[in-house]
């Protein structure tokens, strides 16, 4: 018995190693053999933007496992499966409109190719040739404003550089990831014409040549918040919890900012038909303005930020003189910002925030004004929704950059 007990670890041992091997021979084919698989047949092609949609119909090999299509990109040679649910596989990246041969094979369980199978493909202009034809440098406060079309969604690099002596000089990058946006701000150079350059850069490492272009970019400073005050307007929600609008304006993003009631529907001011919470500010000095940056609560309660009473739709607006009605509508002034929303980083749902998340509530939510937009001294703010669903408000502090007008 003693004998039988001292070796029962052992044997639990082996039977764990044989289970393990026999876990490991199942991940390979259940059977291997060297018949090769018929071609795929049936061939048609769409010519896509920078690629193409290569339909076939695949071989009655009951152990065809995918179809592989091989073609070179930039000179090298570059695969892309398909798998048997579907009957076509898509070539991208390419930046040529040239014909390019594509080989498709379809491949079975045990590895086995089929005979390839050729068909050529006339790429229509790719995205990144299409963006580089529309890019613009055009004057903006603290730098050149890059105007572009993104009409395919592409996810590219704008490469920033100054051009000095001949010699491009990197200055900033810019990463686009859809179509929605038209334009970028580089920001932070002096109000000095410049020779800029911009370079344009592809997931699949195509580039497109050198846009270069003279432009004097507006002087940009940032106004100054001990100017500032805030403006009771008709319609506007008064303060709660002792946080009041002038906390907006004290240069301090933690402890009490500006919060509104919760228990408030919020007032209806036209052209708006439902009510919402709004609060108004007295920048002291009238200005162009570029830009601005609010920052929401940090974090000491309610999941902020990303959280309970921090803007997520808003909207903006200004003018240089308060109107008779006192704001009881918004006619006369200027929309700022339209259809604003705060975007999470993660996409994480209310309650986790990852440490990207926390970054950014910490560094401020920046938002463009129209370069066309008129001077303003008053600022509205139009909270639509909060992140928690509802339309009170808490704002820790503003911050507004752009040009004084004398």
């Amino acid at each position: 018995m003693k004998k039988i007990v001292a070796n029962f670890p052992i044997l639990v041992l082996l039977l764990l190693m044989a289970l393990i091997s026999c876990d490991e021979e199942e991940r390979g084919p259940l059977v291997t053999d060297s018949t090769i698989p018929g071609e795929v047949s049936d061939l048609s092609v769409q010519n896509l933007s920078g690629g193409a949609k290569i339909s076939y119909k695949i071989p009655s090999d009951e152990d065809v496992l995918y179809v592989e299509a091989t073609y070179e990109r930039n000179g090298l040679p570059v695969s892309t499966r398909s798998s048997i649910f579907k009957d076509f596989v898509t070539v991208e990246g390419l930046n040529t409109t040239e014909s390019v041969e594509v080989s498709l094979v379809a491949v079975d369980r045990s590895e086995n190719k089929s005979t390839a199978v050729s068909v050529t493909i006339n790429p229509e202009k790719s995205p990144l040739k299409k963006i580089f034809e529309s890019i613009e440098l055009v004057q903006d406060f603290g730098g050149p404003r890059l105007t572009y079309n993104n009409e395919d969604g592409a996810k590219v690099e704008f490469l920033l550089y100054t051009i000095e002596n001949g010699q491009r000089v990197y200055q900033q990058s810019a990463f686009i990831e859809d179509g929605q946006n038209t334009f970028y701000n580089f920001r932070g150079f002096p109000p000095v014409l410049t020779r800029f350059g911009v370079e344009v850069i592809d997931r699949w490492d195509n580039i497109a040549s050198l846009y270069e272009a003279d432009v004097e970019p507006f002087e940009e400073i940032v106004l100054d918040r001990l100017a500032m005050s805030g403006k009771a307007l008709t319609g506007d929600e008064e303060s709660a919890f002792g946080w009041t609008l002038n906390n907006l304006f004290n240069g301090v993003a933690t402890g009490a900012g500006f919060h509104t009631d919760q228990a408030n529907p919020g007032t209806v001011v036209p052209p708006y038909t439902e009510g919402y919470h709004m609060f108004s500010v007295d920048m002291g000095v009238t200005a162009k303005l570029s830009r601005f940056k609010f920052w929401p609560r940090q974090g000491d309660c309610c999941n902020t930020p990303f959280g309970h009473g921090d803007p997520r739709y808003f909207e903006v607006w200004g003018i240089d003189e308060i109107p008779a009605d006192n704001g009881a509508s918004l006619d006369g002034w200027t929309r700022l910002v339209e259809n604003g929303e705060v975007i999470k980083p993660s996409g994480a749902p209310l309650g986790s925030n990852s440490a990207e998340d926390q970054a950014l509530g910490a560094s401020g939510f920046e938002f463009n004004f129209p370069i066309e937009a008129p001077p303003v001294r008053f600022i509205r703010f139009v909270v639509f929704e909060n992140w928690s669903g509802t339309n009170f408000t808490h704002v820790m502090e503003l911050e507004f950059y752009g040009q004084i007008e004398q």
